[in-house]
């Protein structure tokens, strides 16, 4: 789902990119992240934060987006070249073959997929062994969320039982804020190593 205009000014605020920075760097933190070399942002806006990684860590980063103004302001905003890309994409039908990434961000992004369940699948499928799924998120309370559930509406439960479901295991989990009808959240998840039988 696209985000509205009002939305777009919030979002795409220096301010806003700042922050989602930050919580990159702390979330890192938590992982050893020397094997990565492959990134994909998932909702990359105007191009800030996948910008950042591509020069500070000299990984082959991808921003992608639905929104095709999102990603004219970043190839405007930001120079392509081989460490950084941006075209626009759906999170539920993602254009790459199976495991071609290293890690998978998403800040702010899963709370407008109604199919969140789907773009789960695609990330899963995308993201190579032992590789690392980094998420920042708003989402509703348990309750409200189950009074919402046939709206595509989620609680963090929902995101972690899914991403375990789906041979993930949660490295490091933080639920900061909570107020009556939501909660924010972040989460760093590694998806299982192939099995051999």
């Amino acid at each position: 789902m696209k985000i509205g205009k009002l939305e777009k000014i919030f979002v795409n605020r220096k301010k806003e990119a700042e922050k989602s920075i930050k919580i990159a760097e702390r979330l890192f933190r938590q992982i050893d992240i020397s094997n990565v070399k492959k990134v994909l942002e998932v909702g990359c806006g105007i191009g800030v934060v996948s910008s950042y990684l591509a020069k500070r860590c000299g990984w082959n980063v991808t921003g992608i987006d639905l929104d095709p103004e999102q990603i004219e302001r970043a190839k405007k905003d930001n120079i392509e070249n081989e460490y950084l890309r941006f075209f626009e994409a759906d999170v539920t039908q993602l254009p790459f073959e199976d495991r071609k990434f290293d890690m998978i961000l998403s800040f702010d992004v899963l709370h407008h997929i109604c199919n969140w369940d789907k773009a789960l699948n695609e990330i899963g499928r995308v993201l190579r062994p032992k590789g690392f799924y980094i998420l920042d998120d708003i989402t509703l309370v348990r309750f409200t969320a189950r009074i919402f559930k046939n709206w595509g509406v989620f609680a963090v439960d929902d995101i972690t039982g899914h991403l375990i479901g789906n041979d993930f295991k949660i490295v490091y989990e933080e639920k900061p804020g909570i107020n009556l009808f939501l909660r924010h959240f972040s989460m760093v998840s590694q998806k299982s190593p192939i099995k051999y039988h």
